[in-house]
């Protein structure tokens, strides 16, 4: 494992204009299965669906054709293309659009005959957390309609989704090293934390790894938690809204859920540190969550339904009467998520609650492939206690590889 991430963490590689052309070729394909005379992209939202087909994550909005390269719609003159150091990047689109996105965007579709052609659209719904409803807002949405009223638009998102899911060859080689620098922000989160450090201190760690490592985060950033008791987590109280930190102190566990981005390819790590010795509880749900693990490991192949792992993954919180926050697996990215908060019930720390809280559902399905990758993120509660580890984990031609190492197991300083 250490090999394989001092590996991943050599030179800075990017995708090629071969690969360009696998993902505009896949596209294509999609629709032409599907029927479409073209799609429109809009690149709003945390996935930035415009970054499939430009390799940049912009938020623009891109019109692609059968027969036509991308045309993006910026609003503004790119001004990073034009100075000196712009000529250090191969840009995969060349054409953009000045002015007003969706004037440009219908006056160009006019201009190529689509006035009443049927469409595809990518981001009216999405497989994102919290973006199931799209990215794209009512005002927006609205004036496409006024503009293009002869145009038959056809929801796309999840079968693009579906499509940019898929790891190639190039792309797994920017997915580990995004895992190697999500290890080393783990490395540094676990150093900082035995240090004495503060929480704001162990989270600061973590990020300088990242980006120091030419890596990069999105929102939520990170989610985070320190202290004697844990229910969940999420972005920490002091970031939405101030306050002191916690300082550690023997007996708490602080835990983070890391996403660690390089080149646009997202790996999640999910990592866990007791300050000394911990309870028995805890080493309890540290177990049911390194048995998920394990499971979802040795099961991983393709052919598998995603919710087949799901339901593997799940088996040791059942037998265990334990419940879970997050889900216990998710694809990298865009994301599918297992089921959250099953059987809170069997938990004698909520009985107190006037409800039980409420969880969401597997978020859909499908057929696992090769080049599919996951974040493993098993998470066990019980009496308010919480253990949650996982890192990510490529399926790749020779079958599951973990992409991570540190956070597979509780830390202990």
């Amino acid at each position: 494992m250490e090999n394989t991430l001092s590996e991943a963490l050599r030179g800075y590689p990017t995708l090629s204009l071969k690969e360009r052309d696998r993902r505009w070729a896949s596209v294509r394909g999609l629709l032409k299965r599907e029927g479409l005379d073209g799609v429109v992209v809009f690149g709003s939202g945390r996935d930035n669906a415009d970054a499939y087909l430009t390799n940049e994550a912009k938020g623009a909005i891109v019109l692609l054709t059968p027969e036509e390269d991308p045309v993006l719609f910026l609003g503004d003159v790119p001004l990073n293309r034009f100075d000196a150091q712009a000529s250090r990047w191969e840009r995969w689109v060349d054409e953009w659009v000045h002015g007003e996105p969706i004037s440009a965007l219908a006056s160009r579709i006019r201009e190529q005959g689509l006035g009443k052609a049927r469409l595809g659209v990518v981001g009216l719904t999405s497989r994102m957390v919290g973006e199931w409803a799209g990215t794209i807002s009512h005002t927006t949405w609205t004036r496409v309609l006024s503009e293009l009223p002869d145009v038959e638009w056809a929801d796309i998102a999840d079968a693009y989704e579906s499509i940019a899911i898929i790891k190639s060859p190039e792309e797994q080689v920017l997915l580990r090293r995004a895992a190697a620098l999500g290890e080393e922000a783990c490395r540094a989160f676990v150093e900082t934390a035995r240090a004495g450090g503060n929480e704001h201190q162990i989270a600061a760690a973590s990020f300088h790894a990242i980006i120091a490592g030419g890596g990069w985060v999105r929102w939520p950033f990170m989610l985070e938690r320190a202290g004697e008791s844990m229910f969940a987590w999420s972005v920490p109280e002091w970031f939405e809204s101030g306050g002191a930190p916690r300082i550690l102190r023997p007996g708490d566990t602080i835990a983070a859920e890391i996403f660690a981005f390089y080149g646009g390819m997202e790996s999640q790590q999910q990592i866990d540190v007791c300050v000394g010795e911990p309870s028995v509880l805890l080493r309890e749900l540290e177990s049911v969550c390194v048995d998920s693990y394990q499971a979802g490991l040795a099961a991983l192949k393709p052919g598998m339904r995603f919710s087949e792992l799901a339901k593997i993954m799940e088996e040791p919180l059942h037998s265990s009467k334990t419940w879970n926050t997050g889900p216990m697996v998710q694809t990298v990215s865009p994301i599918y998520n297992s089921a959250t908060r099953l059987h809170p019930e069997v938990d004698p720390a909520l009985s107190r609650l006037e409800r039980l809280p409420s969880g969401v559902g597997l978020d859909g399905d499908f057929v696992i492939e090769e080049g599919h990758a996951f974040a493993f993120e098993p998470n066990a509660l019980r009496d308010g206690q919480r253990v949650c580890i996982g890192g990510t984990v490529l399926l790749g031609p020779n079958g599951p590889e973990e992409l991570n190492s540190i956070p597979n197991r509780l830390n202990v300083i």
